[in-house]
């Protein structure tokens, strides 16, 4: 990856993030037209790591790393939690936002942002690659 950045497992490092996304757009050449929808995908899955990835109490990290290619980023995000993968999550979104199982929404809209997503576990660990087509400015 050519930027890697590891973030504690809290909800209060989506901040931190969104700083080093926006650092990052210009050395990777991210059109502004395109950042809001990376940062959906990037803040969607971490956001739903830390809800569900974790069982315990114990502080953990994610990884997030970003790959430009032609006309491409890969997104890739490594975490230690339960095993999960969304390519198998096949609910209904939920229509109330409020609701509990509104995360759901979230797994719909990076999978439309998407142009590829894959997933593995290895050495206790979830790999999850996001690719997304990137169109020039």
């Amino acid at each position: 990856m050519d930027h890697t950045f590891q973030y504690h497992s809290h909800i209060q490092e989506i901040p931190r993030i969104r700083k080093d996304i926006e650092l990052v757009k210009e050395k990777l050449m991210i059109p502004d037209s395109e950042i809001q929808q990376l940062q959906l995908i990037i803040e969607e899955l971490f956001s739903n790591i830390i809800r569900y990835a974790f069982q315990d109490e114990e502080k953990h990290l994610v990884e997030i790393g970003l790959m430009k290619r032609e006309r491409e980023i890969d997104i890739e995000i490594i975490d230690d939690g339960i095993p999960f993968n969304p390519l198998e999550y096949d609910a209904e979104p939920s229509v109330d936002p409020a609701a509990p199982d509104a995360g759901e929404i979230g797994l719909t809209l990076i999978r439309a942002f998407s142009s590829q997503i894959t997933y593995n576990r290895k050495s206790g660990k979830n790999y999850l690659m996001v690719t997304k087509r990137i169109k020039h400015k």
